[in-house]
């Protein structure tokens, strides 16, 4: 066997180098999923905190605004009134909040789908495209 011949150890070189590489492309993949996650949680941190601020602001103003000009009609029970119109919308926003989190999809998703892929053609069998998955 000549030095020009490949040969076992040329392949296992070949091969270890290939396997790291797709391991590589899939932690750099997972990194920039991670990267987007937290940069997206932070943007939302601070909107709806800023937004809870000047909402909130405006609801209390509103409700002093309010209850003055109807107590001389209804009396304390407009307080009762705002409060269930706070109570109500509360609730709504809540299975709004919690409809919106399940319709999101899980995190690292596009890694996970990558990695299954490998996975698959690793075996050996054609790996069948998800339907979340993007084109």
């Amino acid at each position: 066997m000549s030095r020009d011949d490949p040969g076992l150890l040329d392949a296992l070189t070949r091969l270890s180098a290939s396997v790291v590489g797709t391991l590589r492309s899939r932690l750099e993949l997972a990194s920039l999923e991670l990267g987007d996650a937290g940069r997206r949680l932070v943007i939302t941190i601070v909107a709806c905190v800023a937004a809870v601020l000047l909402l909130g602001g405006a609801v209390a103003v509103l409700t002093a605004w309010v209850a003055v000009a109807l107590w001389g009609t209804l009396g304390a029970a407009v307080l009762g009134w705002i409060a269930l119109a706070y109570a109500l919308a509360g609730a709504a926003l809540l299975l709004w909040l919690r409809a919106h989190w399940r319709r999101a999809p899980p995190l690292l998703a596009d890694t996970l789908t990558e990695l299954r892929q490998d996975a698959a053609l690793a075996r050996g069998t054609p790996a069948a495209r998800e339907p979340s998955e993007r084109p």
